[in-house]
């Protein structure tokens, strides 16, 4: 077997506690890098199916739909799709139209999408996920990209693009040991880029749980980062009083949506409560995660106007067959624990944050107590997973962004 199609190997004899599966890589280079091929054994798929043949579902008070969470009608429509329509083969293939890497890091393997732009001259950049997604919600990002020309872009800048899946999620690693936070994730992040893929000088996207890793890079590595590119200001203060009109407007909205924010509460203090029931359920799996992208997209309440059936529960599949939904929910307990580096981030940073997520725009002045920022333009379309619903908005700014700082 050639190096290029290396297979990941999925064995019985590896399935994690759940039944799900954790994936193991064979032949890495010299770095640690080893590239490899998605591909689920049939047991894992077969459980699954008998899981939500045999769901056990709630009731609901008429009339509620979605006012007390996840709607139930909706779920279930979800569900039966799930087990007769969607097909995980075909997006597996799909899946498999990049390339995936795991590369060891610290003893931890980390999984990324690595795909390369033909321009000598592209720029490398990581592209970093939060909760409650993946590395997927990055793919139709890539090509925009490294080969923005092709896409009716400008052709320059373009980029060497790294989508990695953070430490915990999906194909990557499960860390061994508590409080690995927002810190710890960064310094692999930078292993990954710096030592094992060989870049000097890259540049960073992230949102959400990416975001904050992203801006811990910068704080820990500014010799290394080029930029610093952002979809939001999520958990981080702005310094002392007084404040501005706008940045009064911004706390206050930021009070306002508390309510919608229990789940990180209880991410924070009582993670492993709720494994248990993401880990056994397939549908209280799909439950958690598809409110949160109903309530946190641009979608009006539709969350079909922006996702397919099968996008969702592509996304949903990545949590499902690795086992990893107890460990993302664990993150948020790690990083409220764990000690991050502090300071202004001297770095350039771009923001593109949008209006239509959950969680309120910030302000510039708000973000010019934070970081250097280079630009900070704001959006009134796309949500919370903005390279999802947005690709083209994001590949447009990344290059301006990019394209403006020194290299």
């Amino acid at each position: 077997m050639s190096y290029r199609t290396l297979t990941i190997i999925f064995t019985l004899a590896g399935l994690a506690v759940g039944g799900s599966v954790r994936a193991q890589s064979e032949q890495p280079d010299d770095r640690g890098v080893a590239p490899f091929t998605i591909d689920v054994p049939e047991a894992v798929l077969d459980d699954l199916n008998e899981r939500l043949d045999r769901t056990r579902w709630p009731d609901q008070l008429p009339g509620t739909g979605w006012d007390q969470g996840a709607d139930t009608a909706y779920i279930r429509e979800l569900a039966d799709y799930w087990r007769n329509d969607y097909d995980w083969r075909a997006e597996e293939a799909r899946l498999n139209g990049f390339e995936h890497f795991h590369a060891t890091v610290d003893g931890l393997r980390v999984h990324f999408v690595h795909e390369r732009s033909d321009d000598p001259d592209a720029v490398p950049v990581l592209l970093l996920h939060g909760w409650p997604s993946t590395f997927v919600q990055m793919l139709d990002l890539i090509p925009l990209l490294t080969s923005p020309g092709e896409h009716g872009l400008p052709e320059s800048p373009s980029f060497h693009v790294v989508a990695a899946s953070l430490p915990g999620y999906g194909f990557s690693d499960i860390p061994d040991r508590t409080l690995f936070g927002f810190a710890s994730s960064a310094r692999l992040m930078i292993g990954l880029m710096h030592d094992a893929l060989g870049y000097e000088r890259y540049g960073v996207r992230g949102s959400d749980i990416g975001g904050a890793v992203v801006r811990q890079m910068a704080l820990m590595s500014p010799e290394q980062i080029i930029g610093v590119h952002l979809t939001g200001v999520i958990g981080l203060g702005g310094g002392e009083p007084p404040y501005t009109e706008a940045e009064e407007a911004y706390i206050a909205a930021s009070e306002a949506i508390e309510p919608e924010v229990a789940y990180a509460r209880l991410h924070m203090s009582k993670p492993q409560t709720l494994a248990h029931s993401l880990n056994d359920s397939p549908v209280g799996l799909a439950a958690w995660i598809v409110e949160k992208f109903r309530a946190w997209s641009d979608v009006n309440g539709d969350v079909e106007s922006r996702y397919t059936k099968d996008e969702l529960l592509t996304n949903l599949m990545l949590y499902w067959v690795t086992g990893t939904a107890p460990a993302s929910v664990r993150t948020y307990y790690d990083f409220v624990r764990e000690p991050s580096v502090t300071g202004w981030v001297e770095v350039p940073v771009g923001m593109l944050d949008t209006t239509k997520d959950l969680f309120p725009a910030a302000p510039r002045e708000w973000g010019e107590r934070l970081f250097n920022v280079h630009s900070w333009n704001v959006t009134d379309i796309g949500g919370h997973f903005l390279e999802w619903e947005e690709p083209e908005l994001v590949a447009r700014d990344m290059q301006e962004f990019f394209g403006s700082i020194e290299r």
